[in-house]
């Protein structure tokens, strides 16, 4: 009995004392720009609540320590907060206190209001492509995501307008990736000639793109730092943008200190967030060891591990295989049918290639979870230049032509109703109704066999001023309702 004593009198004073905020000064922390105006040592507190929240959200074992030992463990794990600080996290009576703000934790506050406001204070660009063809296509995609995607998935999506692979395929091989990623074959180096042709292209898209440029980043079914070059052409893109790419890797230990010098690059650069995928608990173990709280601080950590809370890996390219191959083979029941958040223009350099995509729940068409609604390549910037009008003229036309066969998206339920017609998913549904014409426009769409012009035409038969037309179709065309699928 006197040797536990004897230990949580050891443990108590390893453990710092209960947050006291008035020994920090708060009076840029709601209204910041920099991290660097914030308190280092309120900032070294938030990291402290941010590694914590790391190893619970990672480490099943972790969790079941601290609930019935928490002292105990966040001394063996070397936390240096006081578990009462964080008990929101982890006691579940004390939860619903403080969701109701009952309790008040006050360093878990602040830290929770950082990471928001840090989220707005980051050097991040307009997100809507100054192309006017582009910003309507844009924003129609993100009106079909909202009736086909999980909305709490769809709430963080930012439909990026631009990314460009660095390299042909990825080296680490995850057995789970949504992308379907190949092993790695080639790289993009940044040799004289194809750091010539990279300032073009990233010239050329900020024409297209605008300030939604630098929205942009360097890697899709790749790594970034399989590209030994891959900080040069992330300052490139900087100088032409005006923004340092976001970065996203799952190999942080492959060289610590090239690690380091991203992070670095990235605070010079006023950079947005980054981020590191973790596959494994050994790896979280080996990147805590490697990097203090305070280094990663700016740094988000996406846990992939089994054991993770929130971990279920998305229903796309090669988890879905596997999934199919264990029964499960309803395409609907999962909660994230992809990873993809680029709604606009796919690059390889290495291919020099391009493709127009979109997010989409993967099914048997689009196992890798996006569109490809277009695709080619180019030889130079002209070449390219060519490639992306004719993607706009033949994709993004901001009213439907002539021509188009207008039909509904083959993942919407159609129901007659008797003044108009209804269209639904599983998330969300959509009605067209207190006027005649919808009901007539509703069966002839569900048809499937009728163009613009059809239509058009049909209804002129019956009176119907082509202009009145035009505004109920372009309606339909807005909201996301109408199939804009390429043809198999």
């Amino acid at each position: 009995m006197q040797t536990q004593e004897l230990n949580q009198q050891v443990e108590a004073q390893l453990i710092p004392p209960p947050f006291n905020i008035k020994e920090y000064c708060i009076d840029n922390h709601a209204s910041f720009e920099k991290i660097d105006q914030i308190d280092p040592k309120l900032l070294s507190k938030f990291s402290q609540v941010k590694r914590f929240i790391e190893r619970w959200d990672a480490d099943q074992e972790f969790r079941s320590q601290v609930v019935k030992d928490p002292y105990h463990t966040f001394v063996r794990y070397g936390l240096q907060i006081n578990p009462e600080d964080v008990r929101p996290k982890w006691d579940k009576d004390c939860v619903s206190k403080w969701q109701e703000e009952i309790s008040e934790f006050s360093l878990l506050k602040l830290s929770n209001e950082f990471y928001e406001r840090l989220d707005k204070a980051t050097n991040e660009p307009e997100s809507a492509p100054s192309d006017p063809h582009i910003r309507a296509w844009r924003e129609r995609q993100i009106t079909r995501t909202a009736s086909q995607l999980n909305p709490a998935f769809h709430k963080v999506i930012q439909h990026i307008p631009v990314c460009f692979e660095l390299s042909k395929g990825c080296s680490i091989g995850c057995r789970f990736c949504a992308v379907s990623a190949p092993r790695l074959s080639d790289i993009f180096f940044y040799t004289a000639e194809n750091a010539k042709l990279w300032r073009e292209v990233l010239e050329l898209m900020k024409g297209f793109l605008g300030d939604a440029a630098g929205n942009g980043f360097c890697y899709w079914a790749t790594d970034p730092l399989d590209n030994p070059d891959y900080e040069n052409f992330c300052i490139d893109f900087h100088a032409v943008t005006g923004y340092l790419p976001q970065t996203t890797t799952a190999q942080p230990m492959k060289n610590p200190q090239r690690t380091r010098s991203l992070l670095k690059l990235s605070k010079e650069k006023n950079g947005i967030c980054n981020r590191f995928s973790i596959p494994s608990l050994k790896m979280l173990e080996q990147v805590h060891q490697e990097f203090s709280p305070e280094e990663l601080l700016g740094v988000q950590i996406e846990f992939l591990n089994d054991g993770a809370e929130g971990a279920e890996k998305a229903h796309a390219g090669r988890q879905r295989e596997q999934n199919i191959q264990q029964g499960k083979l309803d395409e609907e029941s999962h909660k994230q049918g992809t990873i993809a958040c680029v709604s606009g223009f796919l690059f390889n350099m290495v291919e020099r290639s391009v493709k127009l995509i979109s997010p989409c729940n993967a099914d048997e068409r689009w196992p890798l979870g996006y569109i490809v609604y277009d695709q080619g390549t180019f030889v130079n910037v002209d070449d390219l230049k060519t490639l992306i009008e004719r993607m706009i003229r033949d994709n993004m036309s901001r009213m439907l032509r002539s021509g188009d066969l207008i039909r509904f998206r083959r993942d919407l339920k159609y129901e007659a109703l008797i003044n108009g017609f209804q269209l639904s998913t599983h998330i969300k549904t959509f009605k067209f109704r207190h006027n005649s014409l919808w009901q007539e426009l509703g069966v002839l769409i569900h048809q499937g066999q009728h163009t613009t012009a059809d239509i058009t035409q049909l209804f002129a038969n019956k009176g119907v001023l082509s202009p009145q037309t035009s505004y109920y179709l372009n309606v339909l065309f807005e909201r996301g309702v109408l199939d804009s699928e390429p043809q198999p």
